[in-house]
């Protein structure tokens, strides 16, 4: 099944068109191309042998004629010829915040600046004075979003990690030594980015487990190894460490394995106040040895429930424990809609109608259509006009679908002074306004709150997206006093969002405070195109890391009881 290589073949080439400054129109052709051939549900092989490609909506001619070259000789002939013309390094420069596709197009023909390597060295050696358009305060801008990338870029964002451990585990699988494997570490725990990945292996054979390990032909290279456990280095730089473990203590050993370090002292404490010896190794009272083959055993042994993963941080779950007052938390199966989604009316890569299928088949009750406003002119935002000619095409789709509400919205853009960027008219003929920032993230701290209050305040927005507008390995957040956004919200009864694609903003943290102070929380998609969909289920992690359940979450709400939220009186903050 090819389906994965060729969406691949497609991004690739509206990527390189995108730094080419092709025709919008034509780039987003390759991305609904992309979306269809990966959401396609056989294989793609199987519908080019019996000519059925062109019934593949999201195909055209062009695009199906590639997919058939692909198959037939593992290459496009327009691919190879943009690969010659733009180096794939060139790619990466799209992660640098402040520098577009035009301007790297620029550098590359005016410079030959083709890697973030190159476009750093550049810098550090004024060579890209005389520039058209690169006046000092762009190469100031550039400078500052280099050494942000940095930062951002040290630890790997979850979602990576997740598709990396899972490349990992389906090789380990192979391994006749392994009895069962687990994902321990932050990454169990949750977190939206890792330093490096944990592994516990339960084995009668470790010397096996760790040569086969070692031995992976993702490993770049070996660091220390021992009997019981192994290090590695594998793509992209990262380090894998692979404990083993017996049946009879592999409870202990993921506990351990898992952490954190302020959850394992409550541990140790627990287990000394009961006078109990507890370790990777084992469990036991005296010289008698207690069950330790699950964790479950071990927490019971404790004589405190079971406390999941994501509460494992030192944040109170070993006196809600002590209490009996741990959460239901949260499940990806409670949500029943996504408030945040985005079609071609805008920059997604699919029609309404395909969104409605998609979210149809998720189960779901209910979802919003909030495509960007018109500030967004490269995304091709929406206007007023435009809007009210997309309510058409949503109540076309919605007859067709009317087992799930299709909600009319927009993602309006909160503009520098806090104002929104439609009139009130419009916005408020919308069943549901999604506002947020997309420009100006410079602003001081005080100024960047007080337009986000501003626009919080305003009666026709009901949720803030990626409140603090950071992105996993690519951008931090701007400067926002959090706290004064989430009184701002209890006042005005306005939700936030924990936006799932690659922001995961809020974090668990400020998701934490905004659920203490009775804040509700939206968990969208933010999906450009239906392959996005599941990407809830890390901001479902984020939630639970927040320790809230499902009545913390507007979209865990009945159809109606969404409803009537969205009709609520609204106080001025």
């Amino acid at each position: 099944m090819q389906n994965a290589s060729v969406a691949q073949m497609f991004d690739e080439i509206a990527d390189c068109l995108e730094i080419a400054g092709e025709n919008p129109f034509k780039i987003r052709a390759y991305r609904r191309a992309a979306e269809a051939v990966a959401t396609f549900a056989e294989p793609i092989e199987d519908a080019a042998e019996n000519g059925m490609l062109r019934s593949i909506e999201g195909l055209g001619e062009a695009t199906a004629a590639k997919v058939q070259e692909f198959l037939a000789t593992g290459k496009v002939r327009f691919l190879e010829k943009l690969r010659e013309e733009y180096p794939p390094t060139l790619l990466e420069l799209l992660r640098v915040p402040n520098l577009g596709p035009k301007r790297i197009a620029q550098l590359y023909r005016e410079r030959g600046i083709s890697s973030i390597e190159l476009l750093k060295e550049a810098l550090d050696a004024d060579q890209l004075q005389g520039i058209a358009g690169f006046g000092p305060k762009t190469l100031s801008n550039l400078k500052s979003g280099l050494e942000r990338l940095a930062e951002v870029s040290q630890r790997l964002p979850l979602s990576d990690a997740l598709r990396l451990v899972g490349d990992i585990q389906s090789t380990l699988k192979r391994c006749d030594a392994i009895q069962e494997l687990e994902v321990a570490g932050s990454l169990r725990r949750g977190a939206d980015t890792v330093g490096d990945i944990n592994l516990l292996a339960q084995t009668d054979d470790a010397a096996a487990v760790i040569t086969f390990f070692t031995q992976m032909s993702l490993v770049l290279s070996i660091g220390e190894c021992s009997h019981e456990a192994a290090s590695v280095t594998v793509r992209p730089g990262v380090t894998v460490r692979l404990f083993c473990a017996p049946q009879s203590t592999f409870g202990a050993a993921l506990l351990f394995a898992t952490g954190s370090a302020a959850h394992l002292q409550g541990v140790r404490n627990r287990a000394a106040a009961l006078d109990v010896e507890l370790s990777p190794s084992g469990f036991k009272k005296g010289t008698v040895e207690l069950a330790a083959q699950s964790e479950s055993e071990v927490y019971a042994a404790l004589e405190v429930p079971y406390i999941v993963p994501e509460l494992r941080e030192g944040r109170g779950e070993w006196e809600a424990a002590f209490e009996a007052v741990l959460p239901t938390l949260i499940e990806t199966s409670d949500l029943l809609g996504d408030l945040h989604s985005h079609s071609t009316w805008s920059d997604g890569s699919v029609s309404i109608r395909q969104m409605a299928l998609a979210m149809r088949e998720r189960g779901y009750r209910y979802f919003a259509v909030t495509d960007h406003s018109k500030a967004l002119a490269m995304a091709n935002g929406l206007n007023a006009a435009r809007l009210r000619e997309q309510a058409i095409e949503i109540a076309l789709v919605q007859q067709e679908f009317p087992d799930i509400k299709i909600l009319r919205g927009i993602e309006c853009d909160i503009l520098r002074d806090g104002s929104l960027d439609l009139d009130d008219e419009i916005l408020h003929e919308l069943d549901i306004v999604v506002a947020s920032v997309h420009s100006a993230f410079n602003l001081e701290e005080a100024a960047q709150t007080e337009r986000m209050i501003k626009a919080i305040s305003h009666p026709a927005v009901d949720i803030v997206a990626h409140p603090t507008g950071r992105i996993l390995g690519g951008r931090p957040g701007y400067r926002v006093d959090v706290s004064a956004l989430i009184e701002a919200a209890r006042e005005t009864h306005t939700a936030l969002e924990i936006n799932s694609s690659e922001r995961l903003d809020l974090d668990d943290i400020n998701a934490r405070r905004a659920r203490d102070r009775d804040v509700l929380l939206a968990i969208d998609s933010d999906a450009h195109s239906t392959r996005m969909l599941p990407n809830v289920a890390l901001g479902v992690l984020t939630a639970r890391r927040a320790w809230c359940s499902k009545r913390h979450v507007l979209n865990a709400k009945p159809v109606d009881e969404l409803m009537a939220w969205l009709q609520r009186p609204q106080s001025q903050a």
